[in-house]
């Protein structure tokens, strides 16, 4: 993955008859084109990449499973170059693509630089942003989109477009159009670069406020027009945006390491969002209005506030669990308002300890979608909690409730918010039932967090032991370690061990976690070991030595070999990596040591996985993406193997994925195909950066919570994950609750009432309409998992009469 690629196709000749069939002042059809890197997303990729992108032919049907597209897994940029022939006017570009579903994002964005002769380019706009400036791509569902601007005014043989996404990147069609020919010589107004590539990443973060700003500006003109302000008002706040938008266009280079995305950007974009503080008050709303929404609804930080709202926080559960509750504060001031929130009428006074309040963060993401889910703690103040809301911007207040000796009952309070003399309260009421939720929970939970190491992804030695406590925190019982800490060993050439391998590592491993219940070890095996090829004696004889040596080791530590499984071959697809795994998990199961093995076989049909491999997993952990998304006769085949499952997803970037339907509600699809272990990739990914900046990051944020160098801030995704484990447990309490009362009485209205709910609960959340849909914009119902939960709380406290 670290080789750079530069793939050139020429095309010398262009017929006549190609030239005129061109659509009037399409100037690249026809032309040939340069990709660094090479496309490479297997559906999509064939011979024909060479000239489809400029072949005046557009796909139909989904871009990614069709030839006529070309795409990349991940390109931070991807590259396309096109040859002119010759230099010309050029007015206008347009590039064709597709988004939506499956977890592709629209680019964030599209650098477009031209040059007259291939060594030396000019920067002339950012084609997202130019093309946004009309109208914006479909947000909801699939969609095939052309982001176009006919308003350049440049010159150049050689056209650049250096395409920039979240995740995978997809394209059709490319088109050039002819501008003025007097603009031949005029000279270029944008900044020069002999490297587009290096030119690009080094301006990078520039860019990305820039899309904000200009972005928000957009956003803000329609409201502003449709406005009731006064047309001398109106044209005085749109003069300002003018203002700011040339100010936009003007930014240096950011290059302050300690740049944080976080909205308002800058003193700029707080001018801005001024502007929606007037919007507000034309509209009718208060300086300070406090409003409330589902929880796991996502906001939008440019939106009309509703009106009218009276704001609560309810929360219902048991001593024992976290569960959380939020509310909305929009400022229309044109200042910012800095509020100390106190709770009282709760039992254990005021603000009271087993409440955490959070100040939500907004922050930007690489795909250019602003999101609410940094949950860092407010700020304290003597006894008060300190709230700052900017001007033309909502704060969402989340608290976490986590109660362990408040008596049970109904408990009822108010949320206190002062600023000067503004005064505003919210109600709060904690339905406390007696029911006492366990320590520790019976799903098993982990993400590839790789702790063993001392630095990983982006964990690193300052925030390692910051990371391992907010995970503990949120039942993570299954860490995963690298092959480090099981290493080879030596061996003679008969397969004996001579010398045993090095136990420092595991015990490193150990003590990080000395609470973890599974241990998972990613082996990474290839076809040999030792130097032995698989399927030999020697390979056989040297795998059993070293597997019954860590049997062993494990043993001695006072752990059973049972707890730790071997994932030998990430996500197998073909046949020989399947024999890898069948030649491993053979040579392990005759040593008979009690090790297990664990697999996430990726099959798009799994019948035709090796069938001796799949029989020699004790553990098959099919990604629940695929399951919900396959069909039936997909989930038909892991249904009937007697294996213990598990479910992962690996879906990014994270900060745009619903941390109801992909996070909360993996535990339901575990409790409905009876899977033991939930995993998340990954708890050490954030993409080659902070999650405070993805502007600068080098790839797509996975950690589900807010991760830097040296800082662990928690994320309402994570927060859905741990509430996810809760509600699993709620359904076991609700099975164990069911047996011990049926032992005792056949028959009773409210035994009755929980034997339905326990046989109904997980379809009527998991068939909820929207429920295999993960991207967060996308509406759905949210509340239902909440609705259910209480349900079952209900019929607990029922069968305890």
């Amino acid at each position: 993955m670290g080789f750079k690629f530069f793939f050139f196709i020429g095309v010398l000749l262009v017929s006549t008859v190609c030239a005129l069939a061109q659509p009037p002042g399409n100037i690249a059809l026809g032309r040939p084109y340069t990709f660094d890197p090479i496309p490479d997303y297997a559906l999509c990729t064939d011979a024909g990449d060479r000239s489809q992108l400029t072949d005046g032919v557009y796909t139909e049907g989904y871009f990614w499973t069709q030839a006529s597209t070309v795409g990349w897994n991940i390109a931070r940029p991807a590259i396309i170059t096109i040859d002119l022939g010759r230099v010309e006017a050029i007015r206008g570009v347009a590039y064709s693509s597709a988004a939506g579903v499956a977890g592709v994002e629209w680019p964030g964005s599209i650098g477009l630089f031209v040059s007259d002769d291939g060594k030396r380019f000019h920067e002339a706009g950012d084609l997202i942003v130019l093309s946004r400036a009309s109208e914006m791509p479909p947000q909801n569902g699939y969609a095939t989109y052309r982001f176009k601007t006919e308003g350049l005014r440049t010159h150049g043989r050689y056209v650049s477009l250096v395409v920039s996404s979240p995740s995978y990147s997809f394209v059709d069609e490319i088109e050039v159009y002819r501008g003025d020919p007097v603009w031949l010589g005029e000279p270029f107004s944008g900044q020069t670069a002999s490297d587009v590539k290096a030119y690009y990443k080094a301006t990078e973060v520039r860019r990305c406020v820039q899309r904000r700003l200009l972005d928000d500006i957009a956003s803000l003109r329609p409201r502003l027009a449709n406005s009731r302000l006064p047309a001398k008002r109106k044209e005085q706040i749109s003069a300002k945006l003018d203002a700011a938008e040339q100010e936009a266009g003007r930014l240096p280079r950011l290059s302050d390491p300690r740049f944080r995305a976080v909205l308002p950007l800058s003193p700029l974009h707080q001018r801005i969002l001024r502007v929606q503080a007037a919007l507000w008050r034309s509209e009718g709303s208060a300086p300070l209005t406090a409003w409330s929404d589902g929880l796991w609804e996502p906001l939008s930080h440019i939106r009309k506030i509703p009106y009218p709202s009276k704001p609560s926080v309810q929360v219902a559960m048991m001593s024992g669990e976290y569960r959380a509750g939020a509310f909305n504060i929009s400022n229309a001031s044109d200042q910012p308002i800095t509020l100390r929130l106190r709770i009282v009428g709760l039992p254990g006074g005021p603000n009271p300890p087993y409440i955490t309040i959070h100040q939500a963060e907004w922050t930007d993401t690489r795909s250019g979608v602003p999101v609410a889910a940094a949950l860092p703690p407010a700020r304290r103040a003597g006894q008060d909690y300190v709230i700052r809301v900017p001007s033309g911007l909502t704060r969402q207040v989340w608290l976490t409730f986590h109660p362990v000796s408040a008596r049970p009952g109904k408990h009822r309070g108010l949320i206190r918010l002062v600023s000067g003399k503004a005064r505003m309260t919210v109600p709060v009421a904690l339905h406390l039932y007696p029911m006492r939720f366990p320590e520790r929970p019976t799903l098993h939970l982990g993400g590839w967090d790789y702790t063993d190491l001392d630095a990983v992804y982006d964990i690193t030695r300052r925030n390692r032991s910051l990371v391992l406590a907010h995970l503990r925190e949120r039942f993570v019982d299954t860490p995963w370690a690298t092959a480090a800490v099981l290493p080879p060993g030596r061996y003679d050439a008969s397969g004996r061990m001579i010398a045993p391998p090095d136990t420092a590592p595991l015990d490193r491993w150990l003590r990080r976690w000395p609470q973890a219940r599974q241990y998972r070890v990613f082996a990474a095996v290839g076809d040999r070991f030792d130097g032995s090829p698989m399927d030999t004696p020697e390979f056989a004889r040297k795998v059993g030595h070293w597997i019954r040596f860590w049997e062993i080791a494990l043993r001695k530590r006072g752990i059973a070999p049972s707890r730790l499984a071997l994932l030998l071959v990430d996500e197998p697809t073909e046949a020989k990596q399947d024999a890898v795994i069948r030649a491993w998990a053979k040579a392990i199961l005759a040593a008979r040591t009690g090790i297990r093995i664990w697999e996430d076989p990726t099959h798009a049909d799994p019948y035709a996985a090796n069938p001796e491999m799949i029989a020699a997993c004790d553990i098959l952990c099919p990604n629940r993406v695929m399951f919900l998304s396959s069909g039936d006769r997909y989930r038909a085949f892991f249904a009937r193997l007697p294996q213990e499952k598990a479910f992962y997803s690996c879906s990014g970037p994270v900060r745009l994925l619903d941390p109801y339907t992909y996070h909360r509600l993996q535990a339901w699809s575990c409790w409905r195909q009876k899977a033991k272990s939930s995993y998340f990739w990954a708890f050490s990914d954030s993409g080659g950066g902070s999650s405070w900046n993805e502007y600068a990051a080098r790839g797509a944020a996975f950690v589900p919570f807010f991760l830097d160098s040296a800082s662990v801030t928690p994320g309402k995704h994570m927060e859905a994950i741990r509430e996810g484990v809760e509600d699993y447990e709620y359904l076991v309490m609700l099975r164990q609750a069911v047996d011990q009362a049926g032992k005792k009485e056949r028959r009773s209205p409210a035994l009755e009432r929980a034997r339905k709910l326990l046989r109904e609960a997980p379809g009527r959340v998991l068939n909820a309409k929207g429920i295999d849909i993960f991207e967060w914009h996308r509406p759905k119902d949210r509340s239902l998992a909440d609705r259910v939960r209480i349900e079952i709380l209900e019929a607990l406290s029922g069968l305890r009469k």
